[in-house]
């Protein structure tokens, strides 16, 4: 195939503004879509090669159906979800196997240990970690709309992530409930339980608030070199 029938650096930014157009808002899938259309386009000429660029392009966008690119953003934004559920999963599990298992057993035991002397040092205990937690989704958020606001490009992994991190202030709710409940007259099994409760909801949240996020970035930064330089601006 010729060069007058090979896209262009100009045409590749005309792809990107067709995708944004179409209501896809993500860089990551922006790619992805630019990519896929440009083989397609060249690959349409290598048949048809009397075509404009423009005649070629809605040929092809045409073959995603008459909702256009929503059906990939919706498949997407499921696949990835269902991946990042499938990473807690196994950070989570890691937690209770060696040797992370001993950390496990560790809070527990604060919190059982608090509870037994009185539920008012649980309570400052459970506080102490409630607003960590808070403290990172809230930075986790700022961090992300600032630079969302300077480069003009939004990530479906990373907001992926903050819609699951932003629910950390959350785990708050089943200890009032408890409480209420209760009335901080525990039983010896209600001291247990509850230990072991909120340790594992204080778990998921680390695991949101800080193991994925660690990972979702070497992805993005491996996948997308981009990525890594706007992170080092």
């Amino acid at each position: 195939m010729d060069n007058t029938h090979k896209i262009s650096a100009e045409q590749i930014e005309q792809l990107y503004a067709f995708t944004r157009k179409h209501f896809v808002d993500y860089y990551d899938l922006q790619t992805e879509l630019v990519d896929h259309m440009a083989n397609a386009i060249e690959d349409r000429w290598q048949e048809q090669p009397n075509l404009t660029f423009d005649q070629a392009l809605q040929i092809e966008f045409k073959k995603f159906g008459i909702f256009g690119f929503m059906s990939v953003v919706e498949q997407r934004q499921l696949a990835l979800t269902k991946k990042y559920n499938k990473l807690i999963w196994i950070s989570f599990r890691a937690f209770f196997e060696l040797p992370k298992i001993l950390l496990t057993i560790a809070l527990i035991g604060i919190f059982y240990k608090s509870l037994t002397i009185t539920p008012i040092i649980f309570g400052v205990v459970f506080l102490a970690a409630f607003f960590a937690l808070a403290a990172r989704a809230i930075y986790f958020w700022v961090k992300l709309k600032k630079k969302a606001k300077r480069t003009g490009k939004r990530w479906m992994l990373e907001e992926i992530i903050f819609r699951c991190g932003g629910f950390g202030p959350m785990i708050y709710l089943p200890y009032q409930l408890i409480r209420f409940l209760f009335e901080d007259n525990y039983p010896a099994i209600g001291q247990l339980l509850l230990a072991i409760a909120l340790t594992a909801f204080l778990l998921y949240e680390y695991i949101i608030l800080f193991v994925i996020p660690a990972e979702a970035q070497k992805h993005l930064t491996a996948t997308y070199p981009e990525y890594a330089l706007e992170n080092c601006s």
